[in-house]
């Protein structure tokens, strides 16, 4: 009887084995079609957008920045995306004359404006326009009072095209998520 019981239990605990060995195998494969899915940092659609293009979109410019100190750039615009239901996010595109132009021209000065390494301070920066726009109080205060430091608004950045859209998240990945709601808003507006 013994010998019964303890047959029956292994069974049970094989079969909850193989039961959670599916589970991982299902969660392996979903995230692997969700990373497939995420929004490239650098894609090109083909297409060639205007500051006219972007205002057609429920973008919603709240300035438009002067280009001195951005090589090759000729408009970018500050403003914000509210999805219908959601948040609003912060962005600021900068247009080009081509998607190679964005990429050489366009990719330093990203990467210089955005993410942990951003340079947030005018006097330091390259491209000096915008930069308070760039920047967001951030830490705990002590005794949960005011922030304590200043860090980027824009985890990260990505190239659509002719653009370059820093875009406001807490890091790479979320940054880049919402630059991919605006270039849906854009190729919708197509």
């Amino acid at each position: 009887m013994n010998i019964l019981i303890a047959q029956h239990k292994h069974k049970q605990l094989l079969k909850l084995a193989l039961i959670g060995l599916m589970l991982f195998a299902v969660s392996a494969c979903a995230s692997a079609t969700t990373e497939e899915e995420n929004f490239p940092q650098i894609s090109d659609p083909g297409q060639v957008f205007t500051l006219d293009d972007l205002l057609k979109t429920t973008f919603k410019e709240s300035s438009n920045y002067s280009t001195e100190g951005l090589p090759g750039s000729s408009d970018v615009s500050y403003g914000f995306l509210r999805i219908p239901g959601g948040d609003p996010y912060e962005y600021e595109v900068r247009f080009y004359k081509s998607h190679q132009e964005a990429v050489d021209l366009g990719t330093p000065l990203a990467i210089e404006g955005s993410g942990e390494t951003a340079i947030l301070s005018k006097s330091d920066s390259t491209y000096k326009e915008g930069v308070k726009n760039r920047r967001m109080a951030c830490g705990s205060g002590v005794g949960g009072g005011a922030r304590s430091g200043i860090c980027s608004k824009f985890g990260s950045y990505a190239i659509f095209g002719n653009l370059v859209m820093l875009c406001e998240g807490a890091d790479n990945t979320q940054s880049v998520e919402r630059c991919g709601l605006l270039a849906t808003e854009l190729m919708t507006n197509e």
